[in-house]
């Protein structure tokens, strides 16, 4: 105990009109014992694993294709849904904001973006913390979840200042070193080297090749 938090505990036991030579531990125990009981909570059980054998189940569905990007933690078919479906809550989105309603396997300009992110940012970086980025990390607003986090159309005051006081302050590198504008814009703020526009249109089609290993992607 710290001799500030002694003095704070003595002082109490004085004011409670308790002898001050009483015994610490003694009057805890009979603060604790008089104390009504709380009842016992229930232990949440796990979640079941989707992609386990599971008795009296059907067998787990295999993954119908190889992914790279968004789904490639997907282990069977039904992962790729609850990882979809865990996208959408934290952007806040329903899944037509993406995909072409109809068509799930079509390639969008917006799937490529999510991929290009999954690929290319999100394994570059972790929290302060040390705990890797998951998408509600960045994309949050006003408590709720927000695929447009620097507005549209694009407000360059606004990326600007988000980028300083949201993305530098609550993340590093991989290897915990801070954030610098050049390390993802290849030069400083201001400067003439500056790339504004990172996922440009040639990254994007690049990724349909590299990610999009198969119709659909």
């Amino acid at each position: 105990m710290s001799p500030s938090s002694g003095t704070a505990c003595a002082v109490a036991l004085c004011l409670g009109s308790v002898a001050c030579g009483a015994r610490p531990a003694a009057l805890l125990a009979t603060a604790e014992d008089d104390r009504p009981l709380e009842p016992a909570r229930a232990v949440e059980a796990p979640a079941p694993d989707l992609c386990e054998p599971t008795a009296g189940r059907p067998a787990p569905q295999a993954l119908e294709k190889t992914y790279r990007g968004v789904l490639a933690e997907a282990r069977c078919q039904a992962e790729v849904g609850v990882i979809m479906r865990g996208v959408a809550g934290a952007l806040g989105v329903k899944c037509k904001y993406c995909h072409v309603s109809g068509d799930f396997e079509a390639m969008t300009d917006r799937k490529l973006v999510a991929n290009w992110m999954a690929v290319e940012l999100v394994p570059k970086l972790r929290t302060r913390g040390g705990t890797e980025v998951a998408c509600a990390d960045c994309h949050r607003s006003a408590g709720e979840g927000a695929a447009r986090i620097l507005h549209w159309p694009r407000d360059r005051q606004w990326s600007i200042e988000w980028m300083t006081t949201v993305l530098v302050d609550r993340f590093e590198t991989k290897d915990g070193d801070p954030l610098t504008c050049r390390g993802c814009h290849e030069a400083d703020l201001g400067s003439a080297g500056f790339q504004g526009q990172l996922i440009g249109k040639s990254r994007l089609e690049r990724l349909i090749h590299e990610i999009v290993s198969t119709p659909g992607g």
